[in-house]
């Protein structure tokens, strides 16, 4: 009994160091952020950079405007092949000389070109560089075959092209021609053919229409008036020719004569009724529309 209760005592006076402690809280150090210097190599580098394109920059436009420069390699001398009568040198110099002034290496040679065939009678012109310093021009002219539209500031060349020409430089014993707008190859083609139709009788196609529809008519070097229409148009003029020498009395210059009938044709002759002559009944040839 006296040992229980001491044994009691001495445990309510044991040390309190004795007891076991409660645990202690951990606490989780905090991370301190500290300022990154300023990169001062980095952006030095990349001014330096910077600076340097910019001059290469600036060396290459200077560079490139010493290029251009027409006194760098100036145009030296021109060779003109082709004049004629009707291409005088002057009309050739005003056409080029707006190009003189960009040299050797820069002169639009194209552009040169084209100013060139817009001077009259000039219908194709090639424009090359010879090195070091000359140009080199060859002009091939208008052949003129016909008066286009009559002879009004036009004319028809061998290639079956119109070009602008000056009225007062147009020969009127040129053949004139009429019809629509790109007819012009077609219309020098039947021209050709009746011309050799017509050979026998020492007769030539003086005027040549095509209208809109497609119907020909013409003007003979005797001042006859032919109506050849849309069909066959060879064989009328070939039936035509063969009688010539029984109608020398109609062949009268301002005499029309209709050739669109299958056995004959119509006569018209100034101031004067029409009169048809014909191997037989005369029937107008049908034409398809």
């Amino acid at each position: 009994m006296v040992s229980a209760i001491r044994d009691l005592q001495h445990h309510r006076h044991e040390p309190a160091a004795r007891r076991s402690a409660p645990a202690a809280k951990t606490t989780t150090p905090e991370t301190v952020q500290t300022a990154s210097p300023f990169p001062w190599a980095r952006a030095a580098r990349a001014t330096a950079w910077g600076a340097g394109l910019v001059a290469l920059g600036v060396l290459a436009w200077q560079g490139w405007q010493i290029l251009r420069a027409p006194s760098l390699l100036p145009i030296d001398s021109i060779t003109v092949h082709g004049l004629a009568p009707n291409i005088p040198l002057y009309r050739v110099n005003r056409a080029i000389a707006p190009y003189l002034r960009q040299g050797f290496l820069w002169v639009d040679l194209q552009d040169m070109r084209h100013s060139l065939q817009s001077v009259p009678w000039i219908a194709n012109a090639d424009v090359r560089r010879v090195w070091p310093d000359r140009i080199e021009i060859d002009l091939q002219g208008v052949q003129p075959v016909a008066r286009w539209l009559g002879g009004a500031g036009q004319v028809l060349g061998k290639d079956g092209k119109v070009y602008q020409v000056p009225p007062a430089e147009l020969s009127s014993q040129l053949p004139a021609v009429f019809g629509p707008p790109g007819s012009g190859l077609e219309i020098l083609q039947k021209r050709q053919q009746i011309d050799q139709v017509l050979a026998p009788a020492h007769l030539q196609v003086r005027a040549l229409e095509l209208d809109e529809r497609g119907g020909w008519r013409c003007i003979l070097t005797n001042g006859v008036r032919l109506v050849l229409g849309r069909q066959d148009i060879q064989s009328g003029v070939r039936r035509w020719v063969s009688v010539l020498p029984e109608i020398q009395q109609y062949l009268v210059p301002g005499a029309s004569m209709d050739l669109r009938y299958n056995n004959g044709f119509a006569v018209a002759l100034p101031k004067a009724a029409s009169t048809s002559v014909s191997e037989g009944p005369a029937a107008p040839r049908s034409e398809g529309k």
